[in-house]
């Protein structure tokens, strides 16, 4: 009898533990599913960027120095 005691509370603590963190498990994954399949699609890679043109300093000085 004294074992059927002690051994009672640890399988109660056991299945509400376990039954709830299948709850929160399940939960997460209704959200990552729903925003799977209604949630804004990724955006595509942008095209290569051209390369920027920049005025560099020529060596030819107009002064004539």
């Amino acid at each position: 009898m004294i074992v059927n005691s002690l051994f009672m509370p640890v399988i109660l603590c056991f299945t509400v533990i376990a039954s709830v963190s299948v709850g929160v498990f399940a939960a997460y994954a209704a959200v990552f599913g729903i925003l799977a399949a209604f949630g804004r699609p990724a955006r595509p890679e942008p095209a290569p960027a051209r390369p920027r043109l920049v005025l560099v300093p020529t060596q030819n000085h107009a002064s004539g120095d």
